[in-house]
């Protein structure tokens, strides 16, 4: 889709990208050469074949963050198949009244990682500058935030960051994660249902408490759902955007759902220690957060 994109080249916008689409120029490759027809103006053409010179330079170099500058930020989703490979989705939970995070899961082409205060949170950082584009759901206003409080001049900055909240809007996507997830039919499992960002809190300090670790297993579940379900958003949804868009251009020829992960995950929460007693572990949380 980036290669379909001409809202780089300034004086376009979206209607005037759909006219050069509706006139047959559906590519960069169609745009007129030098001595062609007019596509936009005689001006106008000079300045769009040079952007687009500097577009396709940038792509061959995998340059995401000159790309990202030159796109506008509500078409950053036109990015995300071609750089798919390069992204990290990503969910913090945090201990409530003073904001900390308290467990960071990451998921990308390599799998996933979880960091957990007081134990490796530390090494988040140089975890995340590996990847050039983050996925979030509202990250922007929350997750981003609070890492970079946390860490201060130690945390990365991203090439581009696609939060998925406001591309969900623009969708006509409202309300929440879950409750989106919901209505594309991809929830949570059972086990799952129910359990809130509040019981998120809850269960991390139950866990300092009295170093429950069924507790923690369920927070670090929760947690990893949140970053595992991203990358099914995110591809739902650049199919919904590019349908929306009326081109032919190529989506994914599979979308991610959790199951693909689903043994890899319950590996990893098997080696933290014995399961079964998760329901449990959030009703003792939740009454002592009551009491």
């Amino acid at each position: 889709m980036i290669r379909r994109t001409f809202q780089l080249i300034r004086g376009v916008g979206p209607s005037r990208e759909r006219d050069l689409w509706a006139e047959g120029i559906r590519s960069w490759d169609d745009f007129p050469p030098e001595g062609g027809a007019i596509a936009l103006s005689a001006r106008l053409d000079v300045t769009a074949r040079e952007r687009l010179v500097e577009a396709r330079a940038a792509l061959e170099a995998r340059d995401l963050s000159t790309l990202g500058k030159m796109v506008p930020p509500r078409e950053h989703w036109r990015l995300y198949r071609e750089f798919e490979r390069e992204a990290v989705y990503f969910d913090i939970e945090t201990e409530g009244a003073t904001g900390a995070p308290t467990v960071v899961s990451l998921f990308h082409a390599e799998g996933f990682e979880v960091f957990i205060a007081g134990r490796d949170l530390d090494r988040l950082p140089e975890a995340m500058v590996r990847w050039p584009l983050w996925v979030t759901f509202n990250g922007s206003s929350y997750d981003v935030p609070i890492l970079s409080a946390y860490f201060g001049s130690a945390f990365p900055t991203p090439a581009l960051h696609l939060d998925l909240c406001h591309v969900c809007r623009r969708l006509g996507w409202k309300g929440g994660l879950k409750r989106i997830e919901d209505r594309l039919g991809f929830g949570r499992p059972p086990h799952l249902r129910g359990v809130g960002g509040l019981d998120a809190v809850f269960l991390w300090r139950y866990w300092l408490a009295n170093k429950d670790l069924a507790a923690l297993r369920l927070l670090v579940e929760y947690n990893l759902y949140d970053s595992v379900q991203l990358r099914t958003l995110a591809q739902r949804a650049y199919h919904r955007a590019l349908e929306l868009t009326g081109l032919d251009a190529p989506g994914f020829s599979h979308v991610f759902e959790r199951g693909d992960m689903l043994y890899d995950v319950t590996r990893f929460l098997m080696a933290m220690g014995p399961a079964g007693a998760e329901a449990e572990a959030l009703e003792r949380a939740r009454r002592a957060a009551e009491a």
